[in-house]
């Protein structure tokens, strides 16, 4: 079963993830990543999709997942 937990942390991670590689770009981070840029994206996609396929499985089972708060 999916939890707004499970799914808030997610979401939550996809966001700090999403802000660091933007932040890497720009060359504003406070320090050196220890892995490419490029791995840190794929990771990005992968939580994306598993955050779709989340977002899938909770309409068929009729499941309301809260947002992310900012």
């Amino acid at each position: 079963m999916i939890t707004n937990q499970e799914y808030l942390e997610l979401t939550t991670r996809i966001s700090k993830l999403c802000r660091m590689i933007v932040m890497s770009k720009a060359d504003k981070l406070e320090f050196k990543l220890s892995c490419k840029i490029e791995l840190l994206e794929e990771q990005l996609e992968a939580m994306e999709k598993y955050a779709l396929i989340l977002e899938t499985r909770a309409i068929i089972e009729e499941i309301e997942l809260m947002e992310e708060e900012l």
